[in-house]
């Protein structure tokens, strides 16, 4: 137990890349960890053994099918793999700035404040008076 104590606290020390990178590290430590279980389970009871190895290698398939889709993502849409959320909007409008394209002067999303009851009923969506 103390094994996976040491374990868990040098863990939450790293710090993993974002976006598809940081996710499919994730996922590569789980699949190890799901393995190094599995080796650690091994007996003499052929069922649990082939149970377990079976259950790994089911696991070890979608993994290599999730990181093989991460990857055609990532290479079709490079700026989205690379980054995560805000940091994408960022990258986004420092992308657009150094194209020379105009920042819109407008917010893209309206702010949470504004009264909806001032709004003619025209501009509500259907069912909402």
């Amino acid at each position: 137990m103390e094994l996976f104590r040491k374990l868990s606290e040098s863990y939450r020390g790293i710090k993993l890349g974002r976006g598809v990178v940081g996710k499919t590290s994730h996922a590569t430590l789980a699949i190890i960890g799901a393995w190094a279980i599995i080796i650690f389970r091994l007996s003499e009871s052929i069922i649990l053994d082939s149970l377990l190895l079976c259950s790994g290698a089911i696991a070890t398939l979608v993994y290599f099918w999730w990181v093989n889709k991460t990857q055609e993502f990532a290479t079709k849409n490079p700026g989205l793999a690379m980054l995560e959320g805000a940091e994408f909007v960022e990258y986004q409008k420092w992308e657009a700035e150094v194209k020379g394209q105009p920042l819109p002067n407008s917010p893209l999303i309206p702010t949470p404040h504004e009264n909806l009851l001032s709004r003619r009923s025209s501009d509500l969506p259907r069912g909402v008076e």
